[in-house]
Parts: structure tokens; C-alpha cells; sequence
């Protein structure tokens, strides 16, 4: 299913981030402070002293077990790609120590080691929102035509509330 057609890219930002940062509240607060409401997370890379993300564990349908890393190691990221939807980050990662590689949702908690560098693109056209679907539990990416009286973002946001939501 296309969620929405026609939109253009418009300025694009390309952030470093230091040690010590949090990644995913530092690319929250770089979409904020450039007004970046919707966007691509076009590429990313760098190194964490703690990886955090989660991701379904199940092939059940609709997921409701997930699966939990919170690993603190010397660790590198290989990769980041996502969507920014009225401000909301959903982006997801992949990890690898010199033995192993994981990854998944990227969640609160991934610690900056050395550097992160993530180039964003701000998308035009259409307004994107992230809603909760009363199937899966998950906010799902929609387009609306006003965030004018839309429900305010909902605490929390990874894997681990979808549970919480399904009947």
C-alpha cells in the first residue's frame, strides 16, 4: 500500500553527533531545531557505547512478543535508515561488535562512543502521522490533511507497548 505520492524533498541536514549524545533524542531534537516535521532518514553511521533497539520475535500475526537488546560494548553502526513523521523518528539500525552483528527498532538509550553522522532529507507534499491501528497495536504511518486537532503523540512508541494495545 503507497501511503502517499507526489512529494518533493526539499533542504537536507547533515548532523554529527558526539560522545556521550543519545541518538535517537539527538536526531528528535535536530528534526525540531530545523523544523524537519516530516522527513528521510537518508543514511547513518557511527559507534555507540550502548545499543538498544527491539523488534518483533514472533511469526505470529499481529506481534505481540518482542525482543529486547540492550547490549554495552564498543560497538559500531553500520547503518541507519527511517521515516520522520510529524516530528516522530521511526528509524531502524544495524549493529556489529568484531563477533557479532544485530539490530532492529532504534530505541532511547543508544549512547554515542565516538561519533554518529546522519544525513536527513525534509519530505514536501503531504503531511505524515504515525496513528494507532486497532489490528496491530503499532502507530502506522498515514497521511492526514491537518495535524489541526489530531491526539497529542502518545508516550512511548517502540515494540513494547504494542502488546498493551491489542485486545
Amino acid at each position: 500500500m503507497i501511503v502517499a505520492r507526489g512529494g518533493s524533498l526539499g533542504k537536507t541536514v547533515v548532523a554529527r553527533f558526539v560522545v556521550g549524545e543519545d541518538l535517537l533524542e539527538s536526531l528528535t531534537n535536530v528534526c525540531k531545531e530545523e523544523g524537519i516535521r516530516n522527513g528521510i532518514i537518508l543514511t547513518g553511521f557511527g559507534s555507540v557505547s550502548r545499543a538498544v533497539a527491539s523488534g518483533a520475535d514472533t511469526d505470529q500475526f499481529p506481534p505481540n512478543k518482542f525482543y529486547a537488546i540492550d547490549k554495552n560494548d564498543g560497538i559500531e553502526v553500520l547503518a541507519i535508515s527511517g521515516v520522520i513523521a510529524d516530528y516522530h523518528v521511526h528509524a531502524h539500525v544495524s549493529y556489529c561488535t568484531k563477533s557479532d552483528s544485530f539490530g532492529g527498532h532504534l530505541e532511547t538509550g543508544n549512547i554515542i562512543f565516538s561519533l554518529a553522522e546522519v544525513a536527513i532529507a525534509e519530505v514536501n507534499g503531504f503531511n505524515l502521522k504515525r496513528m494507532r491501528d486497532d489490528v496491530t497495536g503499532q502507530r502506522l504511518l498515514q497521511v492526514v490533511d491537518s495535524y489541526e486537532g489530531l491526539p497529542e503523540e502518545e508516550e512511548g512508541g517502540s515494540l513494547h507497548d504494542v502488546s498493551s494495545h491489542l485486545s
